[in-house]
Formats: structure tokens, C-alpha cells, sequence
């Protein structure tokens, strides 16, 4: 993705920012109103964060003798602390010596040291960008963090840097750039949606609102969502003059991410990865999400096939997670 890209936004919102300073203040502010909702907003990604590092780890440990138990872990973009959490509660959890949990967001570390409390585990957090630190890691993990990097060419050399010879990369979470356009997926996803719409639907009066008029009174009544939270912090501090729309933020923010008018390239693909990790091995890229969403809010029947896909291994799910070993 081109820092460019964002000019029209920038020009509509009336910033006076440089592209680069635009996304990266916007998605600090933006991380830090989620921060309080996040884990609430993310229950679908329990039980298939858990599942797919599972799933990685028994990888990791068919093909690799894992002796150590004195493993320091980093955990970048670390959000709330959740996949440190169910990475510690994986197979790999008793090699893990320490902890090191890096964010952007001051309010999301806060969430995250109150489950580091609780892990038995020494740690420490750090609130900045992978570039600070100094020390090097035996194993990283990166969930739902690849596609909120501008530049991930030079991210993921830091990456490299930050990495022990011999030490484990782990990432998950991320749309799946060689599945988004691939007409099976396409066809498994149009069969979902077309299942939901076949499912009866129960009016709420609020339903009958448009939804402007429903948000303007949602002002006014001063029940104020994020998002509305997100443009009052940035408009009192002058990162921008005019309101943005949800969608708006998200697409400085999920920078990589597919939307329904623009899928060009867009994801990760694995052969982008694999150019970029030259130094690493693959031990196995995987993927879930077959139908465009998490398991667990799948229709039962689906939540079924979507077993089934992910125990045969197949690659075309919207999600990508994949498990490296460093040379």
C-alpha cells in the first residue's frame, strides 16, 4: 500500500498531515477508543485464535524438537493481550520464559498487563514501535496486526532483525490475499450469504429509521459509539477539520483489508511472505474463514464444513496463519 493512497482522504477530512503522520495518528486514536471494546467486539475470534495456534504449534512441534524452556516471547501489536494469552495456554506455553508486549496504544497495553498479571510469567510492556527495541526475541507473535502496517516490506525486515537464530515466527488473523478473489472461496462465501438471507428476521423498530437520522439522534441523546468518540478526538485535536465515516477510518486503519468495491491488492499472499522472509523457513501456512466469517458465527451446518475444511488443511479460507522458523 502507497502512504499516496490516503491523499484524497486526507484532502476531504481537511488535514494538514502528511500522509504517513495521518494514518499513524489515526490509527493510535482509533486503537485506543477500541481498546475498551475489543475483546467484547472479538468473541468470534476465541475459539478460532485458539484453535489455529494450536493447530500451528503441534506443526512446529511434528517437525522441530523444542528443548528449551526458556523462550523469550514478543508479542507485536499485542492489542489487549489476547493471543499472548491463548499462546501460552497452547503447547508452547510451558517454553515460555518471559514476556514482552509492544502496542502503539497506551490504552491497549493497559488491558493487556491486566491479563499479563495474571499469567505467572515475568513481563514487561513497551508502548512504541518494533524499530525501539534492541534486544532479540526467540519467538514472535503477530495477530491481526499485518494488515494495519503501512510498509510491511521494511516491518517485516524488522521483524528479522528482531529474531534469534533458530527462533519462531507466528502470524494469524490476516485476510488471505490469494484467496479473496479465487472463485471457490467467492463461491463458498455468495452460498453463505445467501443461506443467512434465507434465515427469518425479527423487525426492530429502530429498523425502520434511516440509518442517518438514527445516528444523528444517537448524538443527541448523547449515546455516542466509538467511532463518534474516534472523529471528537481527532477533530479537538486538528488531525482533521471534517468527520470521517466508520468505513473511512477503517480504510486508513485496515489498510490490507478487502472491502466489497475494492479486493485489488488487498490481503496477504503467501508468495509476498515468502519473498519478504527470505531468511525463515515455512513450516506450514494454514488457513480458516471459508465462508467469510469465524466459526463461531457460523450457521451450525456451516460451522460443520468449516471443521472439515480446516482438518483437511485446504488454503482458500479468507484467513491466513502461517508458522516460520528462522534459519
Amino acid at each position: 500500500m502507497s502512504y499516496q493512497s490516503l491523499l484524497p482522504l486526507i484532502q476531504k477530512t481537511g488535514s494538514a498531515l502528511s500522509p504517513e503522520q495521518f494514518q499513524e495518528r489515526i490509527n493510535i486514536v482509533f486503537h485506543d477508543f477500541e481498546a475498551q471494546h475489543y475483546d467484547a467486539m472479538h468473541t468470534d475470534m476465541w475459539g478460532s485464535l485458539q484453535e489455529q495456534i494450536n493447530l500451528l504449534v503441534d506443526d512446529l512441534l511434528a517437525q522441530k524438537n523444542i528443548e528449551s524452556k526458556t523462550l523469550s516471547l514478543l508479542d507485536i501489536g499485542c492489542g489487549t493481550g489476547l493471543s499472548t494469552q491463548i499462546l501460552l495456554n497452547s503447547k508452547l506455553g510451558p517454553h515460555i520464559s518471559q514476556v514482552t508486549l509492544l502496542d502503539t496504544s497506551p490504552n491497549m497495553l493497559k488491558f493487556a498487563e491486566a491479563k499479563a498479571k495474571t499469567w505467572d510469567k515475568p513481563y514487561k510492556t513497551v508502548n512504541g514501535y518494533l524499530a525501539s527495541l534492541t534486544e532479540k526475541f526467540d519467538v514472535i507473535i503477530i495477530s491481526s496486526v499485518l494488515h494495519h502496517i503501512p510498509d510491511l516490506e521494511t516491518f517485516l525486515k524488522q521483524v528479522d532483525n528482531a529474531m534469534t537464530s533458530g527462533g519462531i515466527l507466528i502470524h494469524l488473523q490476516d485476510p488471505n490475499g490469494d484467496a479473496i478473489n479465487e472463485t471457490e472461496y467467492l463461491s463458498r462465501r455468495n452460498r453463505y450469504e445467501k443461506a443467512l438471507e434465507a434465515l427469518p428476521k425479527e423487525k426492530k423498530i429502530t429498523d425502520f429509521i434511516p440509518k442517518k437520522l438514527l445516528k444523528s439522534i444517537k448524538r443527541l441523546l448523547g449515546r455516542l459509539d466509538y467511532i463518534d468518540l474516534i472523529n471528537d478526538q481527532l477533530l479537538a485535536e486538528k488531525t482533521i477539520k471534517r468527520r470521517m465515516t466508520a468505513d473511512e477510518i477503517w480504510s486508513v486503519t485496515d489498510i490490507h483489508v478487502e472491502t466489497k468495491t475494492d479486493s485489488v491488492n488487498k490481503g496477504i499472499s503467501l508468495k509476498f511472505l515468502k519473498n519478504q522472509l527470505q531468511n525463515f523457513e515455512l513450516l506450514q501456512m494454514r488457513s480458516y474463514g471459508f465462508f467469510g466469517y469465524l466459526k463461531s458465527d457460523l450457521i451450525e451446518s456451516y460451522q460443520v464444513e468449516e471443521t472439515q475444511l480446516i482438518a483437511e488443511n485446504q488454503t482458500n479460507g479468507r484467513n491466513i496463519s502461517c508458522i516460520w522458523m528462522k534459519k
